[in-house]
């Protein structure tokens, strides 16, 4: 197990999971808390993510010393661009939730 990895995927799961159960709206740096119209489905968006996020990282982590180079970059270079789109979607979901 490639424990920097796995660290952090766990770092962000945990992060996520306080967010949505504790509804830490305060800790959302990028939204102006004042013209958010539903705070629960902003902290579950995000929270949401931060899970996905840590566990593609715990994952990885995970199976990356069964790996040869080769799959190591061929995984990145497909985490990469599938991460951009769930960011974008995230993005485009929390819009819709600013006044």
């Amino acid at each position: 197990m490639a424990w920097v990895p796995s660290l952090v995927g766990i770092i962000l799961i945990l992060s996520g999971t306080c967010l949505w159960r504790f509804r830490l709206v305060h800790l959302l740096s990028t939204i102006d808390k004042s013209r958010i119209i539903d705070k629960e489905k902003a902290v579950r968006l995000t929270g949401m993510y931060l899970i996905l996020l840590g566990a593609c990282f715990l994952l990885f982590g995970y199976y990356a010393p069964d790996l040869t180079d080769k799959h190591i970059v061929l995984t990145i270079a497909c985490f990469i661009p599938i991460n951009m789109i769930v960011v974008v979607s995230f993005m485009v979901a929390q819009s819709r939730n600013i006044k």
